[in-house]
């Protein structure tokens, strides 16, 4: 965490991470110290990119393939973010289309 840690401690998922606003969003959370899980759905490499930023800030990063507007890849996901860091705090919904379960 190079910045401030206002965050620390706590878990984000964006929706929608992998490009543009959201992985700028995903760059900011991990700046403020959070944890941070990223979905993407056709970028891999470049959720992989937003991940690989969200770690150079010294946090724990996930990119997660999740069909945004699909119910069942959402709460997918968010067991993955469970199971991974324990609890989720932050949702940020970047998605173009979104199914929150």
């Amino acid at each position: 965490m190079k910045g401030a840690s206002r965050l620390k401690g706590k878990v984000a998922l964006v929706l929608g991470g992998s490009r543009g606003i959201g992985e700028a969003i995903v760059r900011r959370l991990a700046g403020e110290g959070s944890a941070v899980a990223l979905t993407y759905l056709a970028s891999p490499e470049k959720a992989a990119e937003a991940a690989r930023a969200a770690g150079a800030e010294g946090v724990p990063a996930l990119a997660i393939r999740a069909d945004s507007g699909d119910p069942a890849a959402v709460r997918e996901a968010i067991n993955q973010v469970l199971a991974r860091f324990g609890r989720l705090d932050i949702v940020v919904v970047n998605a173009a289309q979104a199914s929150i379960p």
